[in-house]
């Protein structure tokens, strides 16, 4: 039979670059970003029950000795969340981590696959942090049940149980003409979730509906006396509020109007996280039936707000518009 390795092959080394590259994930900035500013908290208990005020208590103007209406109200009530348990189990052979140790063992076989682990769970979490668990009951609750519209639950609350001027659902906004977003737009969301000091500060969307308010911007860009015309922008800003793009965020993308573009008040957003399955990472020894080491990232946690009408979405964006 004729030889398959020539001379150069048989005494020339491959190069093996020594680390690996990721050519499978997506971004996940919204997920980095609740870390980075402060939006985590570790807890416990069966349960996570934030209380909030329902109903005002009574008021009324009087005069002199007019009687008052003495009533017996119950105007606070609570938000309960539920915990979420997610995995990444993994299998390295005994026989794998033997050939990879040594000197020739350019990217540690270990290390490699922790990576993959670690990629893997940030992945699905920022899926379900965008998701619904509407179909999906295993999953956290995502920002699609957020935005949920009237008469579905939501921290084991109705919006329908609410009497005026209470409310418990987030604003959901109608663009002036169907499809289309503008500026205009994008001030109507913020202010009608405006409350004194208390607004959005974070703006979240597909990468064609930030094409799109990138648009808006360049468009009324100005380069003054500059040689040389400098179009773009790094970042997106909106009355002092970053624009961020997420691959996770709804949307088809162009030529179709379900494209979202959400507006939050993170101080009211939290990624709450159990203390006993805080991202831990567990390592089984071989059993003796077989030689392989078992891997396993795990983490109990869940997106909730307390504070739902402090957010506003679009739901209906054509990016092509």
């Amino acid at each position: 039979m004729a030889f398959s390795i020539n001379t150069l092959q048989s005494i020339t080394q491959n190069y093996i670059a020594p680390r690996v590259v990721d050519n499978t994930f997506k971004g996940c900035p919204y997920a980095y970003w609740l870390k980075e500013n402060g939006r985590l908290s570790l807890r416990g208990g069966l349960a996570l029950r934030f209380p909030i005020i329902k109903a005002q208590l009574n008021f009324d103007w009087y005069s002199g000795t007019d009687p008052a209406s003495l009533e017996v109200l119950e105007p606070n009530t609570a938000a309960q969340y539920n915990w979420f348990w997610g995995r990444v189990p993994y299998v390295i052979t005994e026989e794998d981590i033997d050939k990879n140790s040594g000197p020739d063992g350019i990217v540690d076989i270990i290390d490699a696959t922790e990576q993959n682990a670690t990629l893997t769970l940030i992945e699905q979490l920022s899926l379900g942090l965008f998701g619904t668990n509407a179909s999906a009951p295993k999953q956290p609750d995502g920002l699609q049940d957020m935005f949920a519209a009237s008469g579905t639950s939501y921290g084991g609350l109705l919006d329908t149980d609410f009497v005026s001027p209470a409310t418990w659902l987030t604003s959901i906004i109608s663009p002036l003409v169907a499809g289309q977003l503008t500026a205009q737009e994008m001030r109507r969301m913020r202010g009608s979730v405006t409350r004194g000091a208390a607004k959005p500060n974070l703006g979240l969307c597909n990468f064609p509906v930030y094409n799109t308010i990138w648009r808006i911007a360049q468009g009324v860009q100005r380069f003054g006396m500059d040689p040389i015309a400098k179009l773009g922008f790094d970042h997106m800003m909106f009355e002092n509020m970053p624009i961020m793009p997420d691959e996770h965020a709804p949307g088809t993308g162009y030529g179709t109007a379900d494209s979202w573009l959400m507006f939050l008040n993170t101080d009211y957003i939290k990624l709450v996280i159990h203390e006993n399955k805080a991202f831990i990472s567990r390592v089984y020894a071989p059993i003796p039936q077989q030689e392989v080491y078992i891997g396993k990232i795990i983490v109990g946690l869940d997106q909730i707000t307390t504070n739902r009408r402090m957010h506003a979405v679009i739901k209906t964006i054509n990016p092509t518009l």
